[in-house]
């Protein structure tokens, strides 16, 4: 039922792509981030997207780690400041950026409704997951189906004691999801797991993970936590996709 590049997910009618680096149509920035990314150069790339679907528009949030949930069928002007959004719309592309966060892509049962969210650490632990699906099922949507795409893997993804005791203070269940870094005070944090409890919580069965860590795959993901370390520019994202036709 599954694929990568845009099989279909359900009776035909929801695709989905992971666009990383091996996509050449694209330079891989969607949002100016900064003065060196051009109007032009975003306005191409987004142009990539859609035809690539064939499909009409895209919503590409101004993610912020936060929880917020857009309902892209009300009518926006603006860029939305969110970290989630879902339509009953065909031909509009949902998509979130990323580059170690974990992407998480949704579709009713039935193929009516489809969802994209942003799962960073700061987002999952204040209930972006739980958010969606709620938003999503509130819309109409059954049997959930979730893709999470690919991001930093546990064993690249160390994290300080503050950051552990954050998420022990939300759940002392939460312990399962680390394991002792070599470094004193420190751990390895398992968030794509994480990220995908949080979906069985909200009751959502159908779980496809890619589990490709975005850290130790250069040529094919962007890694913001990999350019910090080896003091390069971080100014390319994943960009994950879902759209009804």
């Amino acid at each position: 039922m599954w694929g990568i590049f845009m099989e279909g997910l359900i009776n035909g009618s929801v695709y989905y792509k992971i666009f990383d680096k091996t996509f050449n149509n694209s330079s891989h920035r969607y949002i100016k981030q900064n003065n060196s990314i051009n109007e032009t150069e975003i306005v191409e790339n987004k142009k990539s997207i859609t035809t690539y679907f064939k499909a009409q528009d895209i919503l590409i949030l101004n993610q912020a780690h936060g929880n917020q949930i857009v309902n892209a069928d009300e009518s926006i002007i603006a860029v939305p400041e969110a970290d989630g959004s879902i339509t009953t719309k065909k031909n509009l592309v949902l998509a979130v950026q990323s580059a170690d966060c974990v992407p998480v892509l949704l579709a009713s049962g039935d193929g009516k409704i489809i969802g994209a969210a942003h799962a960073g650490w700061k987002g999952s632990i204040n209930n972006i997951i739980s958010n969606i699906v709620t938003k999503i099922t509130e819309k109409g949507a059954k049997n959930l189906i979730a893709v999470i795409g690919p991001a930093i893997a546990q064993s690249s993804y160390e994290v300080d004691d503050e950051y552990y005791k954050a998420f022990l203070s939300k759940d002392i269940n939460n312990k399962q999801f680390f394991i002792n870094s070599i470094k004193e005070n420190h751990y390895m944090f398992d968030l794509p797991a994480f990220v995908e409890l949080k979906l069985k919580e909200a009751g959502v069965k159908d779980i496809k993970n890619i589990a490709e860590d975005t850290y130790t795959n250069p040529l094919k993901y962007p890694s913001k936590r990999r350019s910090y370390h080896l003091q390069e520019p971080y100014n390319q994202n994943i960009l994950s996709a879902i759209v009804m036709k």
